[in-house]
C-alpha cells in the first residue's frame, strides 16, 4: 500500500458529500421555484383574471372570517388526533397534535419533505418513551389510511357527478383512476394483513443483499422472519382501532370539505356542493404529486380550473383556493415551526437544569413523562416504553 493511499480515501468522501448536498439544495431550490412560478404566472392564465382582482376578493375578508377559518382548520387537526392517537397505543391526543403540526411544517417547506417531517416525529417520540418499532408501525398505518382516504374522495365525488348529472371530463378521467388505484390497494392490504407469512419474499431477497453489505441478520433469525413479524404486529394493531383510524380520518376530510366551501362562501363564489366536493377531489389528488412543496401550484391550478370549468367566478375561485391553501399548508409552517422551536428550548432547558443538578448520564435527555397508558382492550399490542435518565 503506497503512502497516498489512504490520504486518497480519506479525501474522496468530501466532494461527494458536498456534491450530494449541493444537489438537494439546487432540487429544493428548483422545486420551489416551480411552486411559485405555477401560482405567479399559471393561476392567472387558468382564472382568466389579474392578481389584482384576486386581491381585491381577498380584501373583503374581515376579521371575524377569518377566526372563523382559524377555528375551523384549528378543528380539523384536532379531530384527526382521533386517528393518529389509535396508531400508537399510549399516544396522546395532546402530543398527536404536536406530532400532526410539526411534522407537517417540516413537510411542506421541502420537495419530498415526508422524510424530514418523520425524522421530527422520530424524534419525538423516541423522547416520549416509545419505541422504534413502534414508530414505524404508527408511521406505516397512518400513512396507509392518509393514501386511501385521499383516494375515496374522488372516487365519492365522482359518484355525486353521476347522481347529480354534472360532467367534467377531467374529473371522470380521475375518479375513475382514483377507484382503480383504490380497489388494488384495498385489496393488496387486506390480503397481507391477513396473511403476513405473503411478504416473506421480501425478507428473502433482502437477507442476501444485507449479507454482501456486510449486515447480516443476527444468528438464527433473517430478515424474512423480520419482516413478517413487522406485518403481523401491523395486523393484530389494525384489528384493534381501524374504526378510530378510519373516523378520525373520515372527520378530518370532513372539516378540510368544510373549510374549502367557507372559503368559498366568504368570497361570494358560493357553487353547489357538488362542485365544492369536485374541488376537494381534484385537491386530495393532486396533493399526492410532491414534485413541489406539499405540491403547491399544481394543486392550486387543478383546483382553480375546474371550479371556473364548472361555473364559478373566475376571480372569487382563485381568491378562495389560495385562502383555502393558506390554512392548510401554509398555517402549519408557521405555527408547527413555534410550536417545534418551544418544545425544544424547553428540552434544552430541562437538560441544563439537570446537568447543574448532577443527574442523567452524559449524553442523555432529560427525564421525560412515561408514555399516556394505551387503550384497555387487551387485544391491543404492547408498546415497549423507554423512560429517558
Amino acid at each position: 500500500m503506497s503512502a497516498t493511499g489512504p490520504v486518497r480515501r480519506a479525501r474522496s468522501p468530501l466532494p461527494a458529500s458536498r456534491g450530494a448536498r449541493w444537489l438537494r439544495e439546487g432540487e429544493a431550490v428548483a422545486a420551489a421555484a416551480l411552486a411559485v412560478a405555477l401560482l405567479a404566472f399559471g393561476l392567472p392564465r387558468v382564472a382568466g383574471v389579474g392578481w389584482g382582482q384576486v386581491g381585491a376578493v381577498l380584501a373583503q375578508l374581515t376579521a371575524a372570517e377569518v377566526g372563523l377559518l382559524a377555528a375551523v382548520w384549528l378543528a380539523g387537526l384536532a379531530v384527526q388526533t382521533v386517528a393518529l392517537s389509535a396508531a400508537l397505543p399510549g399516544l396522546s391526543h395532546r402530543r398527536a397534535f404536536f406530532l400532526n403540526i410539526t411534522g407537517s411544517a417540516v413537510s411542506n417547506l421541502l420537495p419530498l419533505g415526508g422524510a424530514a417531517g418523520s425524522a421530527v416525529n422520530y424524534w419525538a417520540v423516541r423522547a416520549w418513551g416509545f419505541g422504534t418499532p413502534a414508530f414505524l408501525r404508527w408511521a406505516l398505518v397512518t400513512n396507509i389510511w392518509d393514501v386511501l382516504g385521499r383516494l375515496a374522495v374522488p372516487a365519492v365525488a365522482l359518484g355525486w357527478f353521476l347522481a347529480a348529472g354534472t360532467h367534467s371530463e377531467a374529473l371522470t378521467t380521475a375518479g375513475l383512476g382514483a377507484c382503480a388505484t383504490l380497489l388494488v390497494l384495498l385489496v393488496v392490504t387486506v390480503l397481507v394483513l391477513r396473511e403476513p407469512r405473503r411478504v416473506a419474499w421480501l425478507g428473502r431477497v433482502v437477507d442476501p443483499v444485507a449479507t454482501l453489505l456486510r449486515r447480516p441478520p443476527a444468528p438464527g433469525t433473517s430478515y424474512s422472519d423480520r419482516v413478517v413479524a413487522a406485518v403481523a404486529s401491523v395486523a393484530d394493531l389494525v384489528r384493534v382501532v381501524w374504526v378510530r383510524l378510519t373516523v378520525g380520518k373520515l372527520a378530518y376530510a370532513v372539516m378540510q370539505a368544510v373549510l374549502l366551501w367557507l372559503c368559498l362562501d366568504l368570497l361570494g363564489a358560493r357553487p353547489p356542493l357538488v362542485v365544492v366536493a369536485g374541488a376537494f377531489a381534484v385537491e386530495r389528488l393532486l396533493s399526492l404529486a410532491v414534485i413541489s412543496p406539499a405540491a403547491t401550484g399544481i394543486v392550486e391550478l387543478g383546483m382553480t380550473g375546474l371550479l371556473v370549468a364548472l361555473g364559478t367566478a373566475p376571480a372569487p375561485a382563485a381568491a378562495a383556493v389560495l385562502l383555502y391553501r393558506l390554512f392548510v399548508i401554509g398555517m402549519e409552517v408557521p405555527f408547527g415551526g413555534a410550536l417545534l422551536g418551544w418544545w425544544l428550548l424547553r428540552r434544552l432547558r430541562d437538560r441544563a437544569r439537570d446537568r447543574a443538578a448532577g443527574r442523567g448520564p452524559a449524553g442523555r435527555g432529560p427525564a421525560e413523562p412515561a408514555a399516556d397508558p394505551g387503550p384497555k382492550d387487551p387485544r391491543t399490542p404492547a408498546v415497549t416504553a423507554r423512560r429517558s435518565r
